[in-house]
């Protein structure tokens, strides 16, 4: 029997052992089939998980338990990524906090203190996983940097040096001056910002009037080495082939033509400065402009400054634009707002630096990716993420993946003066020196499908695993990752490294805002499974993954996914209360029972479960969590709970006999196969339940898992069931919506008289149900209306309910009209927002969703109350 009231920390615990001794998730090759595989996502060893990991490995574990009960061999893989910039950031804060330079600790020193973080760091992710529920393999525990992965970078550079696709050039780069280090295009964010555009005259090379230019950025003047204008603007025609004097140093620039400025732009003339922005970069390479620094890696203004020289951007830019003013170069200043890029690690200002760096030639390797989805070898689910995915691949760049850093896989290049560069994991001797820089983490992370079964050797493992199968993971890394994973399973191995890939949205908080620690609205995914049960969060979470959306993150929707674990907990008890203290050999079966003797209720409760599981079945196929949820919700709680079960106790507590055990073996079956259904989604309290019901079902598997999916032993769809059933709910719902409405409790028994259509079959057929389920005293059929009676009206059918006696009518009037009034008000207030412009272009499309579903739902309630008010006047 199982306790009064779940508790789910020592079920949990207790599950989470016996799952570990059994090493129920262990996957080993089979001669037999393709298996199902994943791999992890690995979380970087920056501390503790958040809730959208939360989401993300909750979304396997569904789909990876699913493929498992469907009697499929299946391999999730787990493990950590070093985090190359995120994780030394961490370390440099704890540096700091000791007043320890990173410099001054030395290479070395820092790495082991790193090496020593990440341990414990993985210790804690990993143990949150295991708390999570997720059946990860855990003997195939993988790190990108640790030995194995090691081996794969090397190869994978190597080889890709060998065929031409990495180089070392000048290039213009991301620079994050806090990192210190060069990013990727895609590692840089874009944030609109407040700022100011400054109208700076360029005097005439000679004397006399230049020309106005407008820039947000006067600091940077100092590395212009032209200005440009459009080929079809008359303003600057007599300009063109001319030369004027950046302010302060007097160094001459040209006045080119480029088609590449805009009309309406500022004055129409824009300063180029190569070294300091994209654009002036690829104007300068057209007209063979030179590129000079007027800011360092440092952030501070170069010697191209002259006396400006050593302060920092943002210092320069206030001195600078002050100093125009006062010598009277700045002609206007007016506010401005634009976009500018961001380090997505740290929020710092990128600056557009010319460095030398490493790059990957991303060109050549992006086109078998293209065909793979062309063809349908790669999918992505939902499919409106393929347009951007195959954008981002046709408009690609090379890739920069030298980083600044000390933490991450080492270059394996090495120099000796004026040879030819080594590629090599070892020094190839005396006097060669090893590249400082290191790989970018996402280059580790490309390789991730492949490396974590052995790669580059074709081991068992490798052979029988690769390719996975699906990789689940959030679209703002579908360029950073799934891309590049693609593109180098293709070109390493000729096979794409996942057919599918299904993307999720992000979990922001309950007003559609990112969650992030200096807004206060981080949501601790422990703290949720702590206070509400692991099961509880992972209920919420799925029934709110529709595919590539973003979550609007609520903790009741936490307090109502475990209020479903405590129906099902206690709707489970009850029936096990009422079955004998030893199930019968061989346990409750369906094929036993005699089809013509079951009620109606057992007809549609077997039809609605078999097309639930099926329902349920097709959506996780179709990786759509939150609907398959639905789907059980809708079951459990609204048909099983409210209405089956309720119908069954008469029986249950009725004498032995054939009705009450086909009664008996339809509860035990039905609920059965939902918690096997179930299973992926909630896994403990399933598993829990399971154990204690599975004698009377007939089954003998010590886990869930190991019993597969529930299979009904025929068919038991019936429409007409269903159809009819469903007359009877609406009858039966239409009544007690007339006893809230009035405040008459359900426990008060009263009468009503029917008319309609389907009334004769109510008063010959389902008498029973509705005076059960309805709290009536009696039923009888319509001659005359009652007098002072409410009407309940649904498909077939009209009820009068006579209400004297019952209700005080003069009071009633009045509470309904001073409802009436609040619900006209609320109806004028929701108005107002949902045609509110300013709240339908900033309102998370789920905010304005549920504003126009309350306004619907108030409409509703006026409606009903006016039809009272009537009725009782």
């Amino acid at each position: 029997m199982l306790e009064k009231t779940y508790d789910p920390k020592p079920v949990e615990e207790s599950l989470l052992r016996l799952w570990e001794k059994a090493r129920l998730f262990r996957s080993v090759p089979r001669h037999e089939g393709r298996p199902f595989t994943i791999v992890i996502p690995p979380p970087n060893v920056t501390g503790a998980l958040h809730v959208g990991h939360a989401l993300d490995n909750t979304l396997q574990d569904a789909f990876i338990r699913h493929q498992r009960l469907l009697g499929r061999e299946s391999c999730w893989v787990p493990g950590c990524d070093h985090g190359g910039i995120a994780t030394q950031n961490v370390m440099e804060k704890q540096l700091k906090a000791e007043k320890i330079d990173r410099h001054a600790l030395g290479r070395e020193a820092f790495l082991e203190r790193m090496q020593a973080w990440t341990r414990d760091c993985k210790k804690t992710i990993l143990g949150q996983l295991r708390r999570l529920g997720c059946s990860l393999d855990w003997e195939r525990e993988a790190f990108t940097m640790d030995d194995v992965r090691a081996k794969a970078v090397f190869h994978a550079f190597k080889t890709l040096w060998e065929k031409g696709l990495i180089y070392r050039g000048e290039r213009l780069v991301n620079w994050c001056v806090r990192c210190g280090t060069a990013l990727s295009d895609i590692e840089v964010e874009r944030e609109e910002r407040k700022g100011a555009l400054h109208h700076i005259h360029y005097a005439l090379e000679g004397g006399g009037e230049g020309l106005v230019v407008a820039t947000t950025r006067p600091e940077t003047m100092f590395g212009d080495t032209a200005v440009a204008v459009n080929p079809k603007d008359p303003r600057w025609k007599h300009m063109v082939g001319k030369k004027v004097l950046i302010p302060f140093i007097d160094r001459a620039i040209p006045v080119i033509e480029d088609s590449y400025v805009e009309f309406g732009f500022g004055t129409g003339a824009l300063k180029v400065t190569p070294a300091h922005d994209q654009n002036d970069w690829e104007i300068g390479q057209r007209h063979g402009l030179p590129a000079l620094k007027a800011i360092g890696p440092d952030g501070r203004l170069t010697a191209e400054a002259g006396s400006y020289a050593g302060l920092s951007r943002e210092k320069a830019r206030d001195q600078v634009a002050a100093d125009l003013e006062a010598q009277g170069f700045l002609r206007k200043k007016e506010d401005h707002k634009s976009p500018v890029a961001i380090c997505y690690r740290c929020n710092s200002l990128i600056e557009p630096l010319l460095s030398l760096q490493w790059f990957v030639k991303q060109t050549e390797l992006a086109k078998p990716a293209l065909k793979a989805l062309d063809d349908g070898r790669f999918k992505i689910h939902p499919e409106n993420w393929a347009k951007p995915y195959r954008d981002w691949l046709v408009n690609i760049k090379d890739w920069c993946v030298s980083r600044q850093i000390w933490w991450g896989h080492r270059i394996p290049v090495w120099y000796k003066g004026e040879e030819k560069p080594v590629v090599s994991l070892e020094s190839p001797g005396a006097g060669w020196t090893q590249d400082p820089d290191v790989l970018d983490t996402w280059f580790s992370s490309a390789l991730w499908p492949l490396s974590v079964f052995g790669w580059p050797e074709h081991t068992k493992d490798f052979e029988y695993y690769y390719p996975t199968s699906t990789l689940v993971t959030g679209y703002e890394i579908l360029y950073l990752w799934v891309a590049r994973m693609q593109m180098m399973g293709l070109a390493f191995e000729g096979k794409v490294p996942f057919a599918e890939a299904v993307i999720h949205g992000i979990v922001r908080d309950k007003s559609g805002k990112k969650m992030s620690k200096s807004l206060g609205n981080v949501v601790d995914p422990l703290a949720m499974m702590d206070k509400y049960g692991t099961d509880a969060l992972r209920f919420a979470l799925m029934a709110q993954a529709h595919p590539g959306k973003d979550i609007a993150f609520d903790e009741q929707s936490v307090l109502g996914a475990r209020n479903f674990v405590n129906k099902l907990w206690n709707s489970t008890r009850f029936v096990l209360m009422n079955l004998p203290e030893k199930a019968p050999a061989g346990g409750y079966k369906l094929d036993k029972l005699s089809r013509g003797s079951l009620e109606l209720a057992d007809r549609w409760i077997l039809s609605r479960s078999q097309s639930t599981l099926a329902e349920a079945k097709a959506h996780l196929d179709a990786y759509e969590p939150a609907a398959a949820a639905e789907a059980f919700y809708t079951f459990l709680w609204d048909e099983f709970c409210a209405w089956y079960i309720e119908l069954a106790k008469g029986r249950l507590l009725g004498p032995e006999g054939p009705q009450k055990e086909a009664t008996r073996a339809i509860l035990v079956q039905i609920l059965t196969g939902m918690l096997k259904a179930l299973h992926p989604l909630m896994p403990f309290v399933t598993e829990e339940i399971y154990s204690a019901l599975k004698p009377y079902a007939g089954e003998s598997s010590a886990f869930v898992l190991q019993g597969g999916y529930h299979a009904l032993d025929s068919d038991w769809s019936n429409p007409e069931a269903e159809k009819e059933m469903s007359l009877v709910m609406a009858a039966v719902s239409s009544i007690r919506s007339v006893r809230a409405q009035l405040r008459v409790p359900l426990d008060m028994k009263i009468a009503a008289v029917v008319e309609g259509p389907f009334a004769e079959k109510v008063l010959k057929t389902h008498r029973a149900y509705v005076t059960l389920l309805a709290g009536l005293e009696s039923l009888e059929p319509f001659t005359a209306r009652p007098p002072q009676s409410a009407t309940a009206v649904a498909e077939g059918v009209t009820f009068f309910i006579p209400l004297a006696g019952i209700i005080d009518f003069a009071k009633e009037r009045e509470r309904l009209s001073k409802e009436l009034a609040k619900a006209e008000s609320d109806i004028v207030k929701i108005e107002a927002k949902v045609k509110n412009p300013d709240f339908l272009s900033r309102a998370p499309q789920a905010q304005i969703s549920e504003a126009k579903a309350q306004r619907e739902a108030a409409c509703a309630r006026r409606d009903q109350l006016k039809k009272t008010l009537e009725e009782l006047s």
